[in-house]
């Protein structure tokens, strides 16, 4: 493939879900999810598992709760992406993120990882977005909160800014399952 070819390419940013609070003397970074974080990242893992392109690789913070995030949401797809754990992710910035994103072959990739650093990396990718999309991600990232930005060009050049067509919440999913059940 020719390596400056235009080609569709699909970055998914993950919040990790819902944590507890820390217990005297633990540190933030040991913070396991609580029992709504289990809950919503089911909801978004098999909301996850439904799309059509899903991620060769995986890059996620070392945090216990994106460790834990990523495990479940895995879980519900049909085969184990590549899974790069990485300490950095849980204290470096938006560009950072980014950075690493920019180095990932040119296949869909997912990146679970902590607020404000998904929120400004989904912003700063997001040169443009559907309206509803654009809307609820204006309303801030929630955790177990998914972007899903696509880009033309190659992954070296996910800076110059792409698409978010969809932005899922455990919230929003579970309106939509009461929809359709009543």
């Amino acid at each position: 493939m020719n390596k400056h070819a235009s080609t569709n390419l699909t970055v998914y940013l993950l919040r990790h879900a819902h944590s507890a609070w820390a217990r005297p003397g633990q540190r933030d970074f040991d913070r396991p999810l609580d029992v709504r974080g289990v809950d919503d990242a089911n909801i978004v893992g098999a909301a996850f598992a439904r799309f059509e392109k899903l991620p060769a690789t995986v890059l996620c913070s070392t945090a216990r709760r994106c460790q834990q995030t990523c495990e479940i949401v895995l879980s519900h797809l049909p085969y184990k992406p590549q899974v790069q754990s990485s300490d950095e992710l849980y204290s470096n910035d938006h560009a950072y993120y980014i950075e690493q994103l920019s180095k990932q072959s040119d296949t869909p990739v997912l990146l679970i990882g902590h607020n404000p650093m998904m929120e400004d990396t989904a912003r700063f990718l997001s040169i443009s977005a559907k309206d509803r999309p654009g809307e609820r991600l204006q309303k801030g990232f929630p955790t177990a909160g998914l972007a899903v930005i696509e880009f033309e060009g190659t992954m070296s050049q996910i800076r110059d800014g792409g698409h978010l067509s969809e932005f899922l919440s455990p919230k929003r999913l579970r309106k939509k399952a009461q929809k359709v059940e009543g």
